[in-house]
């Protein structure tokens, strides 16, 4: 089976893209990857060439998915390009809020790089 994503080392930031929009296991396993493969504390989801859009359902799971995967605090940078991934993000954002790995959403990557790079 194809992986829908891709994972890399973008000069120390964990950076995560998909290519068309994910399922919920698709999040989940990219999800478990990254924290299993990636040890950077800085992690960058772009999701901004596709038409992310999940449910509220979807999003609580993706963020209690995740909790007991952050051992050691991380800044977690998510960007889509549209109006609906952003609204989406912002819902996740607001269901998994950590207070040693700060999340923020963003509109574009330059931003997004940005803010995970400052100290």
């Amino acid at each position: 089976m194809t992986k829908n994503y891709s994972i890399a080392n973008d000069n120390g930031i964990a950076r995560v893209n998909f290519y068309s929009q994910p399922t919920l296991n698709e999040i989940k396993a990219a999800t478990d990857e990254i924290f299993e493969k990636f040890p950077y504390e800085k992690r960058l989801w772009d999701l901004s060439n596709i038409n992310f859009d999940l449910g509220t359902e979807e999003v609580i799971a993706i963020a209690r998915h995740r909790r007991p995967k952050i051992a050691k605090p991380n800044k977690i940078a998510l960007f889509g390009s549209n109006d609906l991934a952003y609204g989406v993000l912002r819902q996740f954002v607001a269901h998994s809020e950590l207070g040693s790995s700060p999340t923020q959403v963003f509109r574009n990557e330059e931003e997004a790089i940005a803010w995970l790079n400052k100290e």
